[in-house]
């Protein structure tokens, strides 16, 4: 698993709180609990506290040496919501991940590649998907760029080819259309199919969310929930899914589960959104009864 872990600062309506974050966080202790071994190529500083490294370690995600630096401080994003709009500010940035945190002769059954601030670069990557057999991308940081304050805006990734580098991908509509140039979900899987790529997820918020499998597409609904911090959702959608295919081998019906999951987790605040509710399984079944079929690509 491949990411920034991070320390944020979220900022709900009635309170600030501080958490350990980022997709090693979420995806990586969805992915444990799930039943898989998770193995992390992250960065952190100093300045990460052990007693989290400790909880980390007692819930299946491990941090070694060489995923610390000794120069550069931990990520940490400022997070914000203001009704349906989120802001991230990038405070500080770690430094990018490297080929020699890789583990030597080990190959992975499967890799979730997610950057969330360009620590993962375009050769990185294809070293990852060339040691797993199966590489999901979530690509936030592929996109986006950051100012002086680090704001964050979005455009499209310098380097295309990184979809040629994957067997599945999650993303947002914009993220889509930086991507693809199409602003239609629907266009946009067409445009990735097109490409050859035939899993993919593209989500938006409380709407309708499309699932490329193989050569269709379908529209999966998702779950009303009452919501309270969307930090970290898509990343459990991202686990979840991974880890539902790596037991099924079936994407769409993976992917229902990784949308249940997510939905139901919006409820809580941070890190309590791992603790899924038994009615995820039964949720995700209904969802996937419900697909339909919308597209042939």
């Amino acid at each position: 698993m491949a990411g920034f872990l991070t320390i944020d600062t979220i900022q709900l309506p009635m309170r600030q709180i501080t958490s350990v974050g980022g997709p090693p966080a979420y995806a990586g202790l969805i992915c444990s609990r799930l039943g898989n071994e998770v193995v992390l190529l992250t960065k952190i500083g100093n300045d990460f506290p052990d007693e989290q490294v400790v909880w980390l370690a007692r819930n299946g995600v491990v941090l070694r040496a060489a995923d610390r630096s000794q120069n550069r401080p931990t990520t940490r994003f400022r997070i914000s919501r203001s009704g349906d709009e989120r802001s991230l500010t990038l405070a500080s940035r770690c430094e990018d991940l490297s080929s020699g945190q890789i583990p030597p002769d080990t190959r992975f059954n499967a890799s979730l590649v997610s950057p969330l601030a360009g620590e993962v670069s375009s050769p990185l990557l294809t070293e990852i998907s060339a040691r797993s057999d199966f590489t999901f991308l979530d690509p936030q940081g592929f996109v986006r760029t950051f100012d002086r304050e680090g704001k964050v805006s979005l455009a499209p990734p310098k380097d295309r080819s990184i979809l040629s580098k994957i067997d599945a991908i999650k993303m947002d509509r914009t993220e889509a259309e930086m991507l693809t140039g199409k602003s239609d979900p629907r266009q946009a899987l067409g445009k990735l199919a097109s490409i050859g790529l035939r899993k993919a997820v593209v989500t938006h918020g409380a709407d309708v969310c499309y699932v490329l499998d193989g050569t269709r597409i379908y529209e999966v609904g998702v779950p009303s929930s009452p919501v309270v911090d969307t930090t970290g959702a898509g990343d459990i959608l991202s686990g979840a899914t991974m880890s539902w295919y790596l037991k099924t081998r079936d994407f769409l019906r993976s992917a229902c589960f990784g949308i249940a999951a997510s939905s139901l987790s919006l409820h809580m605040i941070a890190l309590a959104k791992i603790d899924l509710p038994i009615s995820v399984d039964e949720s995700a079944l209904r969802l996937f009864a419900m697909a339909t079929p919308v597209a042939s690509v």
